[in-house]
Formats: structure tokens, C-alpha cells, sequence
């Protein structure tokens, strides 16, 4: 392993790893002011981001079989990442400027 490779790595889990808390807390929070349950509120950020690593695994293994994405594994990410972002957005402060920080996350 070259230090190159061993700083890209560190800084990807560090990144994914930011990411993951934050949106986490986001969702968790944004879950919980709706009303829903703590014990459901808690879990539900593990099925949004369930469902973009299952949706990013299958675009990956269609790609490298030599086919085209399947409809299905876009819509789920699609789906995913407008979930997370909303999420975000909702946690926010109500201020333009909180919003388009936490849209960026």
C-alpha cells in the first residue's frame, strides 16, 4: 500500500463517515418532530442508506457485467438520495442560507 493510497483511503472513511453521522442525526431528528416512535425513528436512516448501498451494488455489478443499469437500481437511488437530502433540508434552521448548507451534505 502507497501513502497515496493509504490517504485516499483514510480520507474517504473519514468523509463517509462525517456524511453517514450527519445525515443520520438529520434524519433521526427530522423523524422524531414528526411524531414517529424512538425505536423506529433510530433505524430509519439505516433503511434510506440501505437502499443506496444496495442500489450502488447493483448498478456496480451491472456495470461490470457489461450491462445497462437497471431502471430499478436508479429509481431506488434516486429515491435514496432525494430522502436524505430532504431530510437535511428539513433539519435546518429555518434560514435560505442553513438550508442550502445542509442541502450540500
Amino acid at each position: 500500500m502507497t501513502p497515496t493510497r493509504l490517504a485516499r483511503d483514510v480520507s474517504t472513511v473519514a468523509v463517509a463517515g462525517i456524511a453517514a453521522w450527519s445525515s443520520w442525526s438529520h434524519m433521526v431528528a427530522v423523524a422524531l418532530r414528526f411524531g414517529e416512535r424512538p425505536e423506529v425513528a433510530y433505524v430509519l436512516p439505516l433503511s434510506v442508506d440501505g437502499m443506496l448501498v444496495v442500489a450502488s451494488a447493483a448498478m456496480v455489478e451491472d456495470k461490470r457485467a457489461g450491462r445497462r443499469v437497471r431502471w430499478s437500481a436508479r429509481t431506488a437511488f434516486a429515491v435514496g438520495v432525494a430522502a436524505s437530502v430532504a431530510a437535511n433540508i428539513a433539519a435546518a434552521e429555518p434560514s435560505l442560507g442553513a438550508r442550502i448548507v445542509a442541502a450540500c451534505h
